[in-house]
């Protein structure tokens, strides 16, 4: 028996309709350990020179890692893979929540698809059976919908799913799990949306085993007696504000960029960069949030009835750069608003924002104007 990874990889060709598992060699896991080694491995071997990266020949995966799964602190991440249709090179996101693991208690160390389905489809891996559905009913809605209504059909199981950004193959859409947990880098949406597949539902009951479990065991609950009893700001502040603790440290050392990278801190002075603040932007927390095997829990469900929203996940610190600093925008609202949007549509906040600015620059500088921006004046 294995330790730490399963011994297999699951194939899904969605053109027709079939699933396969190949034993992957102990050498591949000595040499690429898992995640993104094991996915540069397989992504390498099965993509052809030149393929686009949203036709029916493209693959794209997801690969937890090595002690994905485990009692391990901070390793409930994954990694999806492929070619980027953004780049239209290698690509790969990493993202967090509960997904990864499910995917070691399926049974493998990775799940790649392949092929494109003739109409909109979900794959579910419920135990050991699989089977590809139809999703014509889900097409459409946004990722929050979406998991509703599968848990509300399948019952307690973990969701990989596109919203409309991925649908209509925008090429910054990402793939999103936990409704707000986003593998937001290099367009996988689009390529999810591409394929026709709108969702991954799971849910395994297989164990992982390791070499020595007692020993596991008794340092990561001596890792994680540490972080829980630390004093350093640091930690502590990740704890409480997530990576908003970020929001205005990192703005007055030159970390995060302001006015499209254009701009310095006198642009964007403290009494602005006060209202979006992670203090501020705690006062909306309702209870923490945080990921599979991870002690600090920075993630945080909020409550925000200034714009209506009853439920909504903080925003992260690149997501207020992107939509704050960068606009030199101090609405925290609006930040709230934008990241709440963006999540449910599975658009990448980082590079949304980003877009924005460029496009406020150009209007600017009369490269565009009203015509072009449907009587919105960009400044």
């Amino acid at each position: 028996m294995p330790n730490g990874y399963m011994g297999k990889v699951l194939w899904v060709n969605l053109t027709d309709g079939t699933f396969k598992e190949e034993d992957v060699q102990e050498e591949l896991y000595r040499q690429y350990l898992g995640g993104i080694g094991l996915a540069a491995k397989l992504i390498y071997e099965n993509v052809p020179p030149k393929t686009d990266a949203l036709s029916p020949e493209s693959v794209f995966g997801f690969f937890p890692g090595l002690l994905t799964g485990t009692v391990a602190p901070l390793t409930g991440r994954f990694m999806v893979a492929g070619k980027s249709p953004l780049t239209k090179t290698w690509g790969d996101s990493n993202c967090g929540g509960y997904f990864g693991p499910e995917i070691k208690k399926c049974g493998y160390d990775a799940i790649l698809i392949k092929g494109m389905a003739n109409s909109p489809k979900y794959i579910t891996i419920l135990e050991d059976d699989k089977q590809i559905l139809d999703a014509s009913d889900l097409w459409g809605l946004d990722v929050v919908q979406t998991e509703d209504k599968l848990k509300e059909k399948h019952g307690s199981v973990q969701i990989a799913s596109i919203g409309q950004a991925g649908e209509n193959l925008s090429l910054i859409s990402g793939i999103v799990n936990d409704k707000a947990r986003v593998a937001g880098r290099s367009g996988f949406g689009a390529v999810m949306g591409s394929k026709k597949l709108k969702a991954i539902v799971l849910k395994g009951g297989k164990k992982i085993t390791v070499s020595d479990k007692d020993a596991l065991i008794q340092h990561t609950k001596d890792y994680n007696n540490g972080i829980n009893t630390s004093t350093a700001a640091g930690i502590l502040g990740y704890k409480t504000l997530g990576t908003t603790m970020g929001n205005e440290i990192l703005f007055k050392i030159g970390d995060t960029p302001c006015k499209n990278w254009g701009g310095t801190k006198e642009d964007f002075p403290d009494d602005k960069l006060t209202k979006i603040s992670g203090n501020e932007i705690d006062k909306y927390k309702e209870k923490p949030y945080g990921c599979f095997s991870c002690p600090v829990q920075c993630g945080a469900i909020m409550k925000v009835p200034e714009v209506d929203l009853e439920e909504t996940h903080r925003p992260e610190y690149e997501t207020c750069s992107s939509f704050g600093h960068l606009l030199l925008n101090d609405d925290l609202m609006s930040i709230f608003k934008a990241n709440d949007i963006c999540n449910r549509a599975g658009i990448d906040t980082i590079s949304a924002g980003a877009t924005i600015a460029f496009a406020i620059e150009c209007y600017e500088n009369n490269l565009i104007s009203k015509d072009d921006t449907d009587g919105l004046e960009l400044t």
